[in-house]
């Protein structure tokens, strides 16, 4: 899969995002040159959940989740 952008929405602003999938099915996400984290997709007999290992504010993470998600799962 090719890198690619998400907004997702914050406190009345929208922030973009670059995705990067890597090979394990995670997703390394940056701002701009920075890297925000990795986070790893679980799906679940509910839908899908969201995990990180990188200091990442849960709603940050379950926003970034669903927009991955709407463009790519």
């Amino acid at each position: 899969m090719d890198t690619f952008e998400i907004e997702v929405a914050t406190g009345g602003s929208s922030i973009t995002y670059t995705i990067k999938p890597l090979e394990d099915g995670s997703f390394q996400v940056s701002q701009k040159d920075d890297l925000v984290g990795i986070v790893f997709p679980n799906t679940r007999e509910k839908g899908v959940t969201w995990t990180t290992d990188d200091e990442i504010d849960d709603d940050l993470l379950e926003n970034i989740g669903r927009a991955i998600e709407a463009e790519k799962l």
